[in-house]
């Protein structure tokens, strides 16, 4: 995404300013495609237990809400599907009853990845890491060995295992802060860190997003980090590719390549992922995939890239190339960086401390090589905001 700044009356005469801060600035585009695709397939996301009818034991009862869906488990089977890929959300435990009934399906509807986001509780988490087909854990009990969980759920990414846990906000703060590894990593390959090597993972919470919760009600913005101790990688093939900035002791970001050595002694039979977010499902809103940035969904998206195998290139933001702005007639011209796999959005808004970005222009067709739209700025304020959205 790409932000620009208009002024209508002095524009003219600071054309050359304003492209330097537009290039300067230049946020963050969503993912880009990569070269290949995986072969068609399912990907499963695996959503808690207590969403099914059995009333007694179920979210049902529960007054505070979500209610029977988690709502990051339906955002993330949104943002896959916008990105081209078929999903099937399914209860956890069908996994563990019925592993043959989406296991042993037909081609091309075979999973192809298994999606574990932590709403479920952890004793419901099927066992996923005899499937062979990549696998993303957002449950902290199951990145680790837990003895506990030993013979069930466990992917042995970690030694350690019981050092896990859920740090909800505000006590794990909203960056991450990436390894040496994770700079050079695929998955993180080109996307923008800040002076001290980290992502701003968690947005802030938009100005009315609680506004409206009864009191005592569970909020709408709520984040969760999936945590253990960083040094339980050491003698096993998993690679640390965040940290958790407010305590860098604490690995919230790993992957293992297939073949990878395990905790157990064994090795990995695909690529595994300890994801950057869980949706803390004992007691919480389920909300945490919501509460992501541009940027942390853009890293979501790669991540099931990498985890099915696809050739994922260095990631490049939008580039904003010329800003032509006619003071007679009112109007600006935009030109950036396009590539055909995408539509392009662009917003605008008057406070640009604000959420109110509006949408002025949509379903703007990519191409590969460079784009340009003329708005007429005239009728508006005379001092604007513009951020251009590459989508999806």
């Amino acid at each position: 995404m790409a932000n620009v700044v208009g002024n209508a009356a002095e524009a003219a005469q600071h054309k050359e300013t304003m492209k330097a801060r537009l290039i300067s600035s230049a946020a963050l585009a969503l993912a880009i495609a990569s070269a290949q695709h995986a072969d068609a397939g399912v990907i499963l996301i695996t959503t808690r237990k207590a969403q099914d009818l059995s009333y007694a034991t179920t979210d049902a009862f529960d007054q505070k809400g979500p209610g029977q869906l988690s709502q990051g488990d339906a955002a993330m089977a949104t943002i896959l599907s916008d990105n081209g890929y078929s999903c099937r959300m399914v209860l956890d435990v069908q996994l563990t009853e019925a592993p043959d009934t989406y296991f042993g399906a037909v081609d091309p509807f075979n999973p192809v990845l298994v999606i574990v986001s932590g709403s479920s509780g952890s004793a419901d988490i099927p066992t996923t890491s005899d499937k062979g087909v990549p696998v993303i854990m957002g449950e902290h009990s199951c990145i680790g060995d837990r003895a506990n969980l030993a013979a069930t759920s466990d992917l042995f990414m970690y030694f350690g295992g019981s050092t896990s846990a859920n740090v909800v906000n505000p006590a794990g703060g909203q960056y991450m802060k990436v390894t040496a590894a994770g700079k050079d990593h695929p998955i993180l390959k080109g996307i923008p860190l800040d002076e001290q090597d980290r992502i701003k993972i968690f947005r802030d919470p938009y100005p009315e997003e609680d506004a409206n919760v009864p009191a005592g009600g569970k909020p709408n913005y709520e984040y969760s980090w999936t945590t253990i101790d960083a040094g339980g990688a050491t003698g096993t093939d998993t690679t640390v590719l965040g940290l958790l900035d407010s305590n860098q002791a604490k690995a919230v970001f790993g992957v293992t390549d297939a073949g990878g050595k395990l905790s157990n002694g064994e090795n990995a039979l695909s690529r595994y992922v300890h994801w950057i977010v869980n949706e803390d499902g004992s007691g919480g809103t389920r909300r945490m995939f919501n509460c992501l940035t541009d940027v942390g969904r853009l890293i979501f998206v790669r991540t099931v890239k990498w985890a099915l195998g696809e050739q994922l290139q260095p990631f490049v933001p939008i580039r904003i190339k010329d800003v032509t702005v006619t003071a007679a007639t009112g109007r600006i011209n935009l030109q950036w960086d396009a590539v055909a796999s995408k539509n392009y959005k662009i917003f605008a808004t008057t406070d640009i401390t604000g959420a109110n970005w509006q949408t002025i222009m949509e379903d703007i067709p990519g191409q590969d090589g460079l784009i340009s739209r003329t708005l007429d700025i005239a009728p508006g304020p005379q001092t604007a905001f513009l951020k251009i959205s590459g989508l999806p």
